[in-house]
């Protein structure tokens, strides 16, 4: 199985990294971890949809969308953000911000808008302005930081030479991948990419321990999967079924675009498939990631790995340089598991 995770691990540090070639600005960067679940995370506001938080941000959609223009301080409240036409007694948030949400339809290419939305941005667009004027400076105009920022950026525009590396850039980290022979070869790799911020199998940060807010402690949660969640893999109505097909259809083309023929892309893909429908199956859904007591399993390290045998937690810790890793919360005790169960 072990071998199955390899092609699994190669898949996610070529996808990711494929797809952060073309992605937005305001994406999540790669290797940037998804917070556990914590008791301190908020609830989504009543409407879903559209989000204006009580700090709004005044302008239009297309005042955030469009350039850096507008980005001049607004106010911290906005009283031409409230709709006074309706009364607070019968609708307090529309009230508050109806007249926000009429003047911010959601724009056709999000599947959701707010305020927070509009800062973000706009905050890209001010960076954009920053990095180009960074990467106009070069020799004795640029101081070295600022060069740095240049250079970066420029590296990043610089889409003929992009295409023309094609996956070579990742060379090293695949010839790590295909040396791996054994399990812990395996394991060793995975606690390398994290250190990366790559989250190959599960996650693994530091956070503050909910129960005890002097500390913070290393948490484990689960991860490793390709598909917004558990349900991707699970259900078995026809709708999820063609987005499994489609799934390993990208794998495979992924596979490809990285410099496997296509018929090994394609068995790949399927192992990639079958590697995390094994780790989907013990994870938590959504609903039950929302109890944030389920979410708090705090151990020691011993405890951890009799729960674990299979996964030598010392090498681990010791890979990602965590010379005292102290109490544990495992997230989803459930998952690791079954994590258990894939490795040996």
């Amino acid at each position: 199985m072990f071998k199955s995770i390899s092609v699994l691990v190669a898949g996610f540090v070529g996808t990711v990294t494929l797809q952060a070639q073309t992605a937005p600005a305001n994406s999540k960067p790669l290797g940037a971890a998804t917070p556990p679940p914590s008791v301190h995370k908020a609830s989504k506001p009543p409407t879903g949809d559209k989000i204006p938080p009580p700090a709004t941000v005044g302008g239009t959609t297309a005042d955030a969308k469009v350039s850096a223009a507008g980005l001049e301080n607004q106010p911290a409240f906005d009283l031409k953000n409230m709709d006074k036409a309706v009364k607070p007694a019968d609708d307090f948030y529309t009230y508050a911000n109806g007249t926000w949400l009429k003047k911010n339809p959601i724009p056709p290419e999000e599947s959701r808008w707010g305020s927070f939305n509009a800062l973000i941005e706009k905050n890209a667009a001010a960076l954009k302005v920053v990095a180009e004027n960074a990467a106009k400076k070069t020799g004795a105009d640029a101081a070295p930081d600022v060069q740095k920022v240049g250079d970066y950026y420029a590296s990043g525009m610089d889409e003929k030479a992009i295409d023309a590396a094609k996956a070579t850039p990742l060379d090293e980290e695949f010839k790590k991948i295909e040396a791996i022979s054994d399990p812990e070869g395996m394991l060793k790799e995975v606690a390398h990419l994290h250190t990366l911020g790559v989250s190959a199998l599960f996650g693994f940060t530091s956070g503050q321990d909910d129960k005890n807010s002097s500390m913070n402690i290393s948490q484990a949660y689960q991860g490793g999967l390709g598909m917004p969640d558990r349900d991707y893999y699970t259900k078995e109505d026809d709708a999820s079924k063609k987005i499994r097909a489609a799934y390993v259809e990208h794998v495979t083309k992924m596979m490809t675009l990285m410099g496997d023929p296509a018929p090994k892309a394609a068995e790949e893909a399927k192992a990639v498939l079958a590697v995390e429908t094994g780790l989907a199956k013990p994870a938590r859904t959504r609903v039950e990631l929302r109890d944030p007591q389920k979410n708090y399993n705090k151990m020691s390290m011993v405890d951890l790995q009799a729960m674990m045998p299979n996964w030598n937690w010392m090498v681990y810790f010791r890979e990602i340089g965590l010379e005292n890793p102290g109490d544990i919360n495992v997230g989803q005790p459930d998952f690791f598991k079954g994590m258990n169960d894939l490795v040996r």
